[in-house]
């Protein structure tokens, strides 16, 4: 796999292309509403934050009509890796973030996963898998979650990129952040923000292709056109190969 693919609005794009970036929203945000439970302890979607991509290189209808708006919308293709690696010491060199970014004693969090590598989603509909045990005697197992969907989201051939970011009590002292995050997690408290922006390696943004949605209006191309030479003017434009194929 080379490349990943990510289906979205005009509006979405603009940001994208404006800021470089890509926002990791929150799991329990997602169109899934039983990703991030668990069978022993409460659901810790909220602190999963995931970027969706699909390794489908073909056109989908199914993903046209399911995230862009009355499928007028574009499909962003970005070759891997997406997001720039950070080595963070001699055992963790796969990083999406760097070492100053892991804890924010400020604003009350705590970011303890962020491997620089898609996670490719499985699907079943075995509860096990669904809704696994994380409580272990060391802990909580949260690599446990965000793994596996339900069946009937076969057709995203999903992989993610996913942080899991936990809170912690503002300006504590070092030695207090595992308590911290526990006392609070226990609480179901969320993280301070319902997003998170990663910038996109600057070899892969250069080498975007945007794909035009089927039912793309006149006045929308413009739009997207204007936002490629503002923001990306090496982005490739391509048009959809199903235009004219559906009403």
């Amino acid at each position: 796999m080379k490349k990943l693919y990510h289906y979205t609005s005009i509006n979405s794009l603009a940001l994208i292309l404006k800021s470089m970036s890509i926002r990791f929203g929150r799991l329990d945000r997602v169109n899934d509403p039983t990703e991030g439970t668990s069978s022993d302890f409460h659901s810790m979607a909220q602190y999963f934050f995931i970027s969706s991509w699909t390794s489908n290189e073909t056109e989908d209808l199914a993903l046209w009509n399911m995230y862009t708006p009355l499928m007028r919308g574009v499909r962003i293709e970005l070759d891997l890796p997406l997001f720039p690696t950070h080595s963070i010491r001699h055992d963790i060199t796969n990083s999406l973030v760097n070492a100053e970014e892991f804890i924010d004693y400020d604003r009350g969090y705590f970011i303890s996963s962020a491997e620089n590598t898609p996670v490719e989603i499985m699907y079943t509909d075995d509860e096990t898998l669904l809704s696994p045990p994380i409580k272990h005697s060391q802990g909580l197992y949260l690599r446990a979650l965000s793994q596996y969907k339900r069946s009937i989201w076969r057709v995203e051939q999903e992989h993610r990129y996913q942080l899991i970011i936990l809170p912690i009590e503002r300006n504590i002292k070092p030695t207090e952040v595992s308590g911290s995050y526990s006392r609070l997690i226990k609480t179901q408290t969320p993280p301070p923000f319902d997003g998170y922006l990663l910038k996109i390696r600057r070899e892969a943004f250069e080498n975007m292709k945007i794909r035009l949605s089927p039912k793309l209006s006149s006045g929308d191309r413009e739009i997207i056109e204007a936002l490629i030479a503002t923001f990306n003017p090496m982005a490739k434009m391509e048009d959809s190969t199903i235009a004219g194929l559906i009403r």
